[in-house]
């Protein structure tokens, strides 16, 4: 399944983001989607993004509330109900799973968890070192000067980052 990207869209979310932001750099959520969606209602022409999105997050909570669970009553993961994600876009009622269905879905269960913990221990790493760059260098109060100062970030555009676009399950 492909996110819906659209570039008119991210601006308007990315405007409300910054209108929601407070002197001190936080943001609420329910402010920036009230800002948001008063933009969006002045914007028809996005009525089918945005209706592909909405359609996109109730598949995703579908797909996550009927993820096979520990059942209290039996011990282990069988439902019937439950849906098994396989990959590039495939699910499955959990009765109706082969053989090479648990076979995939063990696969992409087994990526998942490594891609978590590799990012998760690049993001502990990162905060860890910030954390003490701050504690080293008190004068900072904010993460921006000490970024350039201590680890000598250059700007670059956010948009030359390395962003995904698909999700794999």
């Amino acid at each position: 399944m492909k996110r819906v990207s659209d570039p008119k869209l991210r601006q308007l979310a990315l405007d409300a983001a910054h209108e929601a932001t407070t002197d001190v750099g936080r943001m609420h959520t329910n402010d920036m989607l009230d800002i948001l969606c008063g933009k969006l209602d002045k914007h028809p022409d996005l009525h089918s993004v945005l209706l592909r999105k909405a359609a996109q997050g109730a598949l995703r909570d579908l797909g996550e509330r009927r993820s096979p669970r520990r059942n209290r009553t039996t011990g282990g993961l069988y439902h019937p109900e439950s849906i098994m994600k396989l990959g590039h876009g495939v699910w499955v009622w959990m009765k109706d799973a082969t053989f090479t269905d648990m076979t995939a879905w063990g696969r992409v269960a087994a990526q998942n968890t490594i891609r978590t913990i590799t990012a998760d221990g690049a993001k502990q790493k990162y905060v860890f070192e910030r954390t003490d760059a701050f504690r080293q260098n008190p004068s900072f109060e904010r993460l921006a000067p000490l970024e350039a100062a201590v680890f000598d970030y250059k700007h670059v555009s956010f948009d030359d980052l390395d962003v995904e676009d698909d999700w794999a399950a």
